[in-house]
């Protein structure tokens, strides 16, 4: 996928958005808008190495949440940038790796769905949530992203490559 268009990739990455919404219940705008953030367009080190297109760390919510299709031992060791409290570090850690990309998005979804914070969901209300901001917001309360511009950032890749065409699932 590397070697295509950005228009191009944009267009795969949305249509195996639509298909995990059809299954999962997670916006097909917010995963691939998502998507498109943390691998720079299917073009990052970790999504053309690992096939990991979120940036998932290898130890996230303590690795409990059902229906995970990472093996639970493949890994994929970077340098990465971190923002807390404002200030931005640079910090080596320990990345999923995956088979497939089509396994990392299932795996983000998954994740998504089944984290738990104690013994409530971490991104409670977040499955079949229609609203694209409603949804980031969801993600980034729930402590997804370290980056306090998270929400805005995601929101306006949806808006500038009209991902929300994507969350139309009749006949997928």
């Amino acid at each position: 996928l590397i070697d295509l268009a950005q228009e191009e990739r944009v267009e795969r990455i949305g249509e195996m958005c639509r298909l995990d919404y059809a299954q999962s219940g997670v916006l097909a705008s917010v995963t691939a808008a998502q998507c498109i953030l943390e691998s720079g367009y299917l073009t990052s080190e970790l999504a053309s190495e690992a096939n990991n297109c979120f940036g998932m760390k290898s130890l996230l919510s303590n690795n409990d949440w059902e229906d995970s299709t990472w093996d639970g031992v493949s890994t994929y060791r970077k340098q990465t940038r971190e923002e807390y409290s404002g200030q931005v570090v640079t910090i080596e850690a320990d990345f999923r790796q995956y088979d497939s990309m089509e396994d990392s998005l299932a795996d983000h979804s998954a994740y998504l769905l089944g984290a738990r914070s104690g013994l409530s969901l971490r991104y409670e209300g977040l499955k079949d949530e229609k609203d694209p901001r409603t949804a980031i917001q969801i993600i980034k309360d729930g402590g997804y992203a370290t980056d306090s511009s998270y929400v805005e950032k995601v929101c306006a890749i949806i808006e500038r490559h009209d991902l929300t065409r994507f969350d139309d699932i009749d006949g997928v």
